[in-house]
């Protein structure tokens, strides 16, 4: 875990909220300058602690067929099979688990047709897949990054700020 001084940790609450918001705002809600936040906003970007992205919904821009795919792979292949799915386009997530899988992804789709040429000719070209469990994701109703900070409670909440 890496060390966060308060204006961080008030930074990445902020932009979970907004990641468009401006320094000038930022410093004004933190109570520090634009300086200040210009600074420790490049070394969060740097260092790897954020990313700040656009998070469209599929649906509404052509991708109908979003799937969870659980994932079964030979001990000794788990590395190179997690490499690989890392490097499928069509692959948002991927994360070890606990559980019926070892593996689990989230990927999307423009049809029920992608998916079927995903699982059929790319997964199983992949050494090491023992097998797979596939769900579709018929309606998102939830798509959260404010998850906050871990042990992290600021003395004001961020509403009250404003």
């Amino acid at each position: 875990m890496v060390e966060l001084d308060r204006t961080e940790r008030e930074m990445i609450l902020l932009l979970q909220e907004d990641g468009r918001m401006s320094f000038v705002d930022l410093a004004k809600r933190i109570g520090v300058t634009e300086g200040t936040i210009r600074r420790k906003f490049q070394r969060l970007i740097q260092e790897g602690i954020i990313h700040i992205a656009a998070v469209a919904d599929p649906f509404q821009i052509g991708f109908h067929t979003p799937a969870l795919i659980g994932i079964n792979v030979e001990t000794q292949r788990f590395d190179a099979v997690v490499k690989a799915l890392c490097e499928m386009p069509r692959v948002r997530y991927v994360a070890a688990a606990t559980g019926d899988f070892d593996i689990l992804v989230e990927a999307y789709f423009a049809s029920n047709e992608e998916l079927s040429r995903f699982l059929i000719e790319e997964l199983a070209s992949i050494e090491g897949i023992v097998d797979t469990a596939t769900s579709l994701e018929l309606k998102i109703y939830k798509q959260s990054f404010t998850w906050g900070i871990a042990g992290y409670r600021p003395e004001r909440t961020l509403a009250e700020r404003t």
